[in-house]
Parts: structure tokens; sequence; C-alpha cells
């Protein structure tokens, strides 16, 4: 019996947890992490510094784009041809909630790579905040041509704000943003160093010089 009661007095508990969990708000989001799915064990005063002193990186790498906990990495785009390390853009300090992204001047937010239902628990918060959310749903770990031009159409057409580009890994984050730059007409080798400082990984880098290739008639057109 009292092995019962106590099987029972669980139950409540186990209820109001799972609720927790999977109920989506409306209007407010009380997150848990960056996006309700990251951890929360940063400090929000935090500021990182690099050996020289300054507040923030300088350039933009692996390290500099890796946000708080696992919760995957992002650049900052100030203009079309321009991106920053997220710790920069946040002045060295390790942003871990959406809305602190709004305090520092973003305005628009490009997730890369995340599965259609946690994209719609990102943009419930993500707009709850007024701001703008854009999912591009890379599959793959290369991401397509039509993702590429519909990714640099999204930063161009952001390009009067701050963006935050974000991507669950860092492979993918790199694999696109040299992508990107090779679009907008940046020399191959600038935009591959680019992309492999973001994470890029080899197998990616072949996959985008074939194709960079074939675009500039050096190879001839296959379909990917």
């Amino acid at each position: 019996m009292k092995k019962a009661q106590r099987i029972c007095s669980l139950i409540p508990a186990a209820i109001t947890t799972s609720l927790c969990l999977f109920a989506i708000p409306t209007k407010s989001v009380d997150a848990c992490g960056w996006w309700g799915d990251g951890e929360m064990n940063r400090h929000n005063d935090l500021a990182l510094t690099a050996p020289n002193g300054q507040s923030a990186p300088q350039s933009l790498t692996l390290k500099a784009s890796k946000l708080p906990g696992r919760i995957g990495y992002g650049i900052a785009v100030e203009e079309p041809g321009l991106a920053m390390p997220y710790l920069q853009a946040t002045q060295g300090r390790q942003v871990n909630r959406i809305a602190e992204l709004k305090a520092f001047g973003f305005e628009t937010v490009i997730d890369l790579g995340t599965p259609e239902k946690t994209a719609r628990l990102h943009r419930s918060e993500t707009e709850a905040l007024g701001m703008r959310y854009i999912s591009i749903p890379v599959d793959g770990a290369v991401p397509s041509q039509e993702q590429v031009d519909d990714f640099t159409q999204q930063v161009i057409d952001a390009s009067n704000s701050r963006l935050l580009v974000y991507s669950p890994t860092s492979a993918l984050l790199g694999a696109m943003w040299a992508a990107y730059r090779f679009n907008l007409g940046a020399p191959l080798e600038f935009a591959i160093k680019q992309g492999k400082n973001l994470g890029m990984e080899a197998e990616q880098e072949a996959a985008l010089r074939k194709r960079m290739a074939i675009k500039k008639g050096l190879l001839p057109y296959s379909s990917e």
C-alpha cells in the first residue's frame, strides 16, 4: 500500500514536467536555453578577453563563433560582404538567451539545418521578441545551390540591420558561408579559407570546389 501511495504521489510531478517540456507558448517564452533547447550554465556578465587584452576576438574562427554550452555556432553579419565573430558582436559576452541578442541590436536570425519541428519552436520564440526568423532546413552536409541562393538573398534583404546566422554545427556554418561568399563574387580560395576557419570539413570543401568549378565552366555540368 505504501509503495502504491508513493508511486501515485510522483504522478503529478511527472505530468507537470511533461507539460513543461512539450507545451509551446503563444506569447512569451521562458526558455531553458538560447532557444529553449540549450544549456543555461554560463554567467550572462562573463566577458571573454583575448591574450592581448581585447574584449573579443577580431577574426572569424571556430572558437569565436561557438555559442554557450552545446547550442551551436553563430556569426553576425553587419552587411552582405562583412561578417564578424558572434563574440565580437556581443562585446565578448556569452549570450545564452535569444532575448539578449535583441539588446545587442540583432533584428534577424537565419537558422540553418534545424529540423522543422524544432524550427517552429525557434520561430515562436524569436518572433515573440519582434525579431525576424528565417529557417533554411539543410538536410545534408552541403547546402544545395538553391539553398545558397536563398541564403544570399536573405542576407542582402537584412542588410539594413544586424543579422545572426545560426547553425547547430560548425561544419554547416562554414560550408554555407564559403558558398555564399563565392556566390557574392569572392575569389575561390578566399571563400574556401573563410569557410574552413569557421569549421568547414574536407568533404564539404571538395564538394563546393567541384560545384564552383562547374559554375565557372571549368567542369561539365552534373546534377547534385
